[in-house]
């Protein structure tokens, strides 16, 4: 993979060295600016830097330096999927940028950033340029809620407001608005208290019912009558047996299907509701208040997360507020008191990140857009980051 970087440098000596380490550049200080460079479909830059004991190799691509300061830094791949920039980044116990197996790496002791925003476009989950897989009607189904597991220690409070829209028969178009107030606890909500808390006319409408392994929000015509499901939910073995007393995992929520679908021959979905009778689904006024307190990890970009420690609660004081519907453009917004980690071979973009401990102090700003209840697009900007032992891989196969 070609790796190019050009600068302007000065420094006001430097020497150079040939023994059994190679042949070296000696910089006891160098101030560079308008560094640029790029390593295969990713460039980056640095406005200003200053580098203290810097050394170079001229076999082979190695830099390392006793300390450095880097002033407006950025990186982003060439297809607009990935973006961070930074005001400020300290490494005063060092660094390194030598060639990987695949694209170039940079590793430091201990890394702090100021004032960084990082912006990742979707679609998320398989790769942007990946092809859709072939149907594989045998296959078991794949449950998101198995990976979600770091939110069973979730605690606080939900607040929103569910507009529904339906066309049901006999009395035709009628939209439901329900306030909601939902605590959570250990991960976990009361899913009996939430229906008992529908208002009586809703709730003659409405009704949620906990039936073996699905959860389900269904209409019915009071009176009348019958009704039919307009979301489910797939729960595993244990959110199961947890429903059975009345409460179901946050987790468990993220396994939604609109309306009734049954498996085709070719294990494809057909949607059995013709009349289509949810006609959208919003949420909105939403106000979230959680924390999540005890150590948890998270599979996520072929790597790993793990929130918190032994010392340290994972994430605390998040707040959230914004709205999503089933059609259309939504966003939520929200801010972070601060956020411990700890990350092994995480992707974002074309960076590959590795780190003993990453903690955001003052998430002072989280936007995630939604086209549907898919998120298309995360943002957030953070006053401070630190990190102990990072390696920073960039380019290279993904």
């Amino acid at each position: 993979m070609p790796h190019r970087v050009e600068t302007d440098i000065k420094v006001q000596r430097f020497g150079f060295a040939g023994d059994d380490q190679g042949r070296r550049l000696l910089f006891p200080r160098a101030e560079s600016h308008n560094i640029e460079g790029r390593s295969g479909a990713v460039g980056y830059g640095v406005a200003d830097c200053i580098f203290d004991g810097l050394e170079g190799r001229l076999d082979t691509l190695r830099w390392t330096a006793d300390a450095a300061s880097l002033g407006n830094a950025w990186i982003r791949d060439d297809n607009g999927r990935f973006e961070m920039a930074v005001d400020r980044i300290e490494m005063s116990h060092g660094l390194m940028l030598t060639r990987a197996e695949s694209g170039v790496e940079l590793v430091a002791p201990h890394v702090s950033l100021s004032e960084m925003k990082l912006s990742v476009k979707g679609p998320f989950g398989r790769g942007a340029n990946a092809p859709s897989p072939a149907p594989a009607p045998l296959e078991p189904e794949k449950l998101r809620q198995d990976k979600l597991r770091f939110l069973d220690s979730l605690s606080g409070q939900i607040n929103l407001t569910v507009k529904v829209v339906l066309d049901l028969p006999v009395i035709k178009k009628r939209t439901l608005d329900q306030k909601l107030q939902v605590p959570v606890q250990e991960g976990s909500l009361d899913f009996r208290a939430l229906e008992n808390s529908l208002d009586w006319l809703e709730g003659a409408f409405l009704d949620i019912n906990h039936e073996k392994d699905h959860l389900a929000l269904k209409w019915k015509v009071p009176i009348f009558g019958g009704g039919r499901e307009l979301v489910t939910w797939k729960l595993d073995a244990e959110a199961e047996t947890l429903a059975s007393f009345g409460r179901v995992p946050v987790r468990s929520l993220a396994d939604y299907r609109f309306r009734k679908q049954r498996p085709t021959l070719t294990g494809m979905m057909r949607d059995d509701d013709k009349r289509k009778t949810l006609q959208s689904l919003t949420v909105e006024a939403i106000d979230i208040a959680l924390s999540l307190l005890a150590p948890r990890s998270l599979e996520v970009g072929g790597g790993l997360i793990m929130f918190g420690g032994e010392d340290q609660p994972g994430m605390v004081d998040l707040r959230v507020t914004g709205g999503i519907s089933n059609h259309g453009p939504g966003a939520l917004s929200g801010a972070i008191g601060s956020v411990d980690t700890t990350i092994k071979d995480l992707r974002l973009g074309p960076v590959l990140l590795t780190a003993d401990r990453l903690h955001f102090d003052g998430l002072d700003q989280l936007e995630v857009t939604f086209d549907g209840f898919s998120p298309s697009m995360v943002t957030m900007v953070v006053h401070r980051v630190t990190a102990t032992n990072l390696a920073m891989r960039l380019g290279g196969t993904r």
